[in-house]
């Protein structure tokens, strides 16, 4: 079939995308005006003033092909390398997990509690691509430690760091295994750890999962002993009523009694879908 120069409209290239990637995604016409804005290089919203236009070959290639990335389950941030998150947009590739709206809730619950602590220390733990925390360091005056297991993980983080912070140099990046090489005490420790366990990495992590790494993922047998060993040493890591806050899994909650020693359980927050998400901790004085 010859190509007309309608074919090449953004709208109807929009419109063919969405009625393929309908088969892959849950969201085919919010990932066809992503990509379609990425090839273009220009903002999504700009898209729809320019609906009328047409896309040049090379162009049209490239969104092709992202359109074909898409279609064997590539998510939409490791084709664009972005993502939205809080009140920034950051880099991501396969060496992060890519941020999650649910994730917001332990920013907003960390800035919370900085508010009136003036100059404050952070550790973001199992930092990732960093998300969480520089978006708490975004919102408060604060020295930022940014912590991981993964090498790959703080690589990342520091490229947003400096996309995001570049005239900063209060923010510290540190390789550990959890707390093995941390050092000090902070007046807030945020954490999304894996919490995925054997039965849950067999049913979820399929198509759009499988791209994103494993280890950000597999939090031990019944999910929880990752969460488990850092509530277990975060006391000594705070300061007098220091402030832990940690994502949880789907059944987190559940673990909370029985984990919590050293620590007084303040408040736990719901997410978007009714499930507890977010576990808020203060340390308590027999651990000053």
């Amino acid at each position: 079939m010859s190509e007309t120069p309608n074919s090449s409209k953004i709208s109807v290239l929009i419109a063919e995308a969405e009625s393929e990637l309908k088969k892959v995604s849950d969201t085919p016409r919010l990932d066809a005006e992503i990509l379609l804005a990425k090839a273009l290089e220009t903002g999504r919203f700009e898209l729809w003033a320019k609906s009328g236009e047409t896309v040049s070959g090379k162009e049209r290639e490239i969104f092709g092909l992202f359109v074909a990335r898409r279609m064997n389950f590539e998510p939409v941030a490791y084709i664009t390398n972005e993502k939205e998150f809080f009140e920034d947009t950051f880099f991501v590739d396969r060496r992060v997990l890519i941020p999650r709206p649910e994730s917001e809730f332990t920013v907003e619950e960390a800035v919370s509690a900085l508010k009136n602590a003036g100059k404050a220390e952070v550790l973001d733990i199992c930092c990732g691509s960093g998300c969480i925390g520089l978006s708490v360091k975004r919102m408060t005056d604060c020295s930022l430690t940014l912590s991981d297991i993964s090498e790959d993980a703080l690589d990342v983080a520091r490229i947003n760091a400096k996309r995001l912070f570049p005239d900063h140099n209060d923010i510290l990046f540190v390789q550990s295994d959890l707390f093995e090489n941390i050092a000090g005490e902070f007046d807030v420790i945020t954490a999304n750890p894996p919490y995925l366990s054997n039965e849950d990495m067999k049913n979820f992590v399929v198509k759009d999962l499988e791209f994103e790494p494993e280890n950000a993922f597999f939090g031990g047998e019944n999910g929880f002993e990752i969460t488990e060993k850092i509530i277990g040493s975060v006391s000594k890591f705070l300061k007098p009523d220091g402030v832990f806050i940690t994502e949880l899994g789907y059944e987190g909650q559940a673990f909370l009694k029985e984990t919590a020693s050293g620590l007084k359980l303040l408040k736990t927050v719901r997410d978007y879908s009714g499930i507890t998400r977010v576990a808020v901790f203060m340390k308590t004085q027999e651990n000053y």
